[in-house]
């Protein structure tokens, strides 16, 4: 079986709201560069996906984007996948001929949605556009003043439009007033606006709050203290204690009693939705999950290094999404916070001990596998920290979001 790096990609609907994941691949070795190999990736990752890890631990009940190549459409090998979960991209080179087109009518008919990948409109591709039901327009390939007539033309077929490689909030916005159904990209990891703007006193105390419970050694009197400085995270902390998602039937007195039936580290879970997904600059939940599971995998990655405090390796990867979250330069926002130097250093230089890790976690969350890789940690290490990652904050946001 070919070792492979297994990730995924979310695909967003006009809202925000998370519509599906690409799953995407790659062999521990480096990128797949032969035909042969193509094929053989794709079986990989399905025999990983669907056998070792399970879909729903990647992907819940959202469909999975999963490229298909040439091959794998005409034996009929597509066919052993779910219909109902998964949509089949078809790769860009791959060309459109009768063989290919009835193919893809075959496989259309029985009920399975086609994508095409990476596309760039041309009158010979039309034979694709008929079978497709969604066409990935690949952005950065389209020049800004072509795209509105390049999404005129598409819209003449009865496919829906998903704006692929969006970097900024800017290009979200344009693609967003061409009626784009859906949209893909790193843009949600990067803040929206980066002026001066200040977190609002109401929120510092979550912050140091998270800051301060990543430390092993926390004492639960100084928590106290922190969260007295807030009532607003008081209420919510015993208003959720008190809910059936808290599991806590009797009245909590004291906040040293919350606390200490919830658990410091499912107290730094509640917190960091809290101070991010509520309030009128609420952020979509799948930019929390992937704050969690950064945090997450940089602690998984650091315990199979054997460091001896793999709660600031989570502090590093959680932290790196806050001017995202925060919608602010970074070094202003990591600014609230009294950070040690190290996980300041790794954040903002690359720099220092913990960047390694933490580089290794970016590299394969925006799916740069080749640069993947870590001293003593070898690739089935380092899927499965991002599988558990994955799995620990889908759960998270389920279970201590506040509703």
């Amino acid at each position: 079986m070919l070792s492979s790096f297994v990730g995924c990609q979310p695909i967003y609907k006009p809202d925000l709201v998370v519509y599906g994941f690409e799953l995407l691949f790659r062999s521990g070795a480096g990128n797949l560069a032969s035909f042969e190999d193509g094929d053989r990736a794709t079986a990989a990752l399905i025999m990983s996906v669907f056998t070792d890890i399970g879909l729903d631990n990647i992907v819940g009940d959202c469909p999975a984007f999963i490229n298909v190549t040439r091959n794998f459409i005409l034996d009929g090998h597509a066919l052993s996948l779910p219909r109902d979960r998964v949509v089949l991209e078809v790769l860009e080179d791959i060309r459109p001929d009768p063989e290919i087109i009835d193919g893809l009518r075959s496989l259309s008919s029985q009920g399975y949605r086609i994508a095409l990948d990476d596309f760039v409109y041309s009158p010979q591709m039309e034979p694709l556009i008929d079978v497709a039901d969604i066409v990935k327009v690949e952005l950065p390939a389209i020049d800004d003043n072509v795209l509105p007539r390049h999404v005129e033309l598409l819209r003449k077929s009865n496919v829906q439009l998903l704006a692929e490689k969006i970097e900024t909030h800017k290009e979200f916005e344009s693609c967003r007033e061409l009626e784009f159904d859906f949209y893909q990209g790193f843009f949600l990891s990067k803040p929206q606006v980066v002026s001066g703007k200040s977190i609002p006193g109401s929120r510092i105390a979550a912050v140091q709050l998270i800051g301060q419970l990543a430390d092993p050694d926390v004492d639960v009197d100084d928590v106290v203290k922190t969260m007295r400085t807030d009532p607003s995270l008081c209420y919510k902390l015993l208003k959720y204690i008190n809910s059936a998602a808290g599991g806590h039937t009797q009245p909590v007195e004291s906040l040293t009693a919350a606390i200490t039936h919830m658990g410091l580290r499912r107290l730094q879970s509640f917190t960091i939705f809290t101070l991010f997904a509520t309030g009128t600059d609420a952020k979509p939940i799948q930019l929390i999950v992937t704050a969690m599971t950064r945090g997450r995998m940089c602690e998984l990655l650091s315990i199979a290094q054997g460091n001896s405090h793999p709660e600031t390796y989570f502090l590093a990867g959680l932290f790196s999404t806050l001017d995202a979250l925060l919608d602010q330069p970074l070094q202003q926002a990591l600014s609230a916070v009294p950070l040690a130097e190290p996980i300041s250093n790794a954040i903002l230089n690359a720099e220092g001990p913990l960047a390694a890790v933490l580089t290794c976690v970016l590299n394969y969350e925006q799916g740069e596998f080749e640069s993947v890789g870590l001293p003593d940690v070898d690739a089935d290490g380092i899927r499965s920290a991002y599988i558990d990652a994955v799995t620990w904050a889908r759960k998270l946001s389920a279970d201590v979001a506040p509703q």
